[in-house]
């Protein structure tokens, strides 16, 4: 048994670590703190910890150098980034999430993990000689953890893209926006510090050999009082978030949307876009410089459809008006569909019938002999 030597960093880091545990579980299992959120932010704290803890036994001897806990090290510190990832998203009233993003996102975390137990396999049962390093010596464990800051960036990149996204589909209230988002960007500018103290503490190792712990302290240091800030900062923020009634999404854009939904809604009727065939979401998102998915939520909010019924709502009353019209007594059924934007025939009648409860036929047949 190598002896456990504690130092005063050490025990700082412990301490901080711990606090970050119990943090945790109260954000992830009280009640009256759970949502998505802020389950997400305490996976966060609470992965970081337990890295934070994994790291200082390690430092400490209290797992031995040949102990399997030590020598097999399960690198938790790869799922913090996604963790991070998803508090904002959901911070951020986004409810999808793109399953393959997030299957890249903790991918590694696997792929690493199983390179390390493979490792440790190969030791235990084809050669035994086979020599697996310390954490701090040159080897997989540094290797690894070196790899892992080349793949935060890219996250923390994919999260400051979200931010800048999220404050661009709401420019017509930016400035109570970055209220709320200015925090956020704050965690992350602090959080790149203390990445750059941990790239420099790996590089240190790897170029020296260093073989010792000390070198890693600043960044261990900084993580920890990082763990705190974004705990307790960042559960505050959620539930004034959550509570305030101009975060509240539906309500945030009755009030903050109506002057652009009423632009967009003159164009598309005053212009006669929705006659159309290939008039898209996109296409009208593109043209009035917002993202689709709020433009979505803008049609869904004040007409309460999605935007294929609010598009073939017009388009089926506009055929109403031309089957009735001698101006089209000529036409087709099929020739007045497609004037109205419809693709096929097929598409008219279905689309016809949802909204009028008739087929084009039997909508002309009842009123002409009325």
């Amino acid at each position: 048994m190598e002896t456990i030597s504690f130092n005063l960093i050490q025990l700082l880091i412990l301490f901080g670590s711990i606090q970050g545990i119990i943090f945790s579980c109260i954000v992830i299992f009280v009640k009256k703190y759970q949502s998505k959120s802020s389950t997400f932010l305490g996976l966060t704290v609470f992965l970081l910890s337990i890295s934070n803890i994994q790291h200082m036994l390690i430092d400490v001897n209290y797992l031995e150098s040949t102990s399997i806990i030590r020598r097999a090290y399960i690198p938790w510190q790869w799922l913090v980034s996604p963790m991070f990832y998803l508090f904002i998203h959901y911070f951020l009233k986004k409810k999808v999430i793109n399953k393959k993003l997030l299957l890249l996102f903790i991918g590694p975390f696997f792929i690493i993990t199983i390179v390390h137990f493979t490792q440790l396999v190969y030791h235990l049962y084809f050669d035994i000689n086979y020599e697996i390093t310390d954490y701090y010596q040159r080897g997989l464990f540094l290797y690894t953890n070196a790899l892992s800051f080349i793949y935060v960036p890219i996250v923390i990149y994919l999260i400051y893209k979200m931010i800048l996204n999220y404050e661009n589909d709401h420019k017509d209230v930016i400035e109570k926006i970055r209220e709320e988002t200015n925090w956020l960007k704050s965690i992350i500018h602090i959080g790149i510090v203390i990445m750059s103290i941990g790239i420099i503490s790996v590089s240190i190792a790897i170029l020296v050999d260093a073989n010792e712990s000390y070198f890693a302290y600043p960044f261990f240091v900084s993580l920890s009082v990082w763990i705190y800030w974004v705990g307790y900062v960042g559960i505050n923020r959620s539930f004034s978030y959550k509570d305030s009634e101009q975060l509240d999404e539906n309500q945030f854009i009755k009030k903050t949307g109506l002057t652009t939904f009423n632009k967009i809604n003159t164009y598309i009727i005053e212009e006669k876009k929705y006659l159309q065939v290939s008039l898209t979401l996109n296409s009208i998102a593109k043209k009035f410089e917002i993202s689709s998915g709020y433009l979505s939520q803008l049609i869904n909010t004040h007409t309460k459809k999605s935007f294929n019924d609010y598009i073939n709502e017009l388009r089926v009353t506009t055929s109403k008006n031309m089957l009735l019209d001698n101006n089209y007594k000529n036409y087709t059924i099929e020739s007045i569909g497609l004037e109205c934007g419809f693709k096929s025939k097929s598409n008219f009648y279905t689309t016809f019938k949802k909204f009028s409860g008739y087929t084009p036929n039997q909508f002309k047949n009842i009123k002409e002999t009325k």
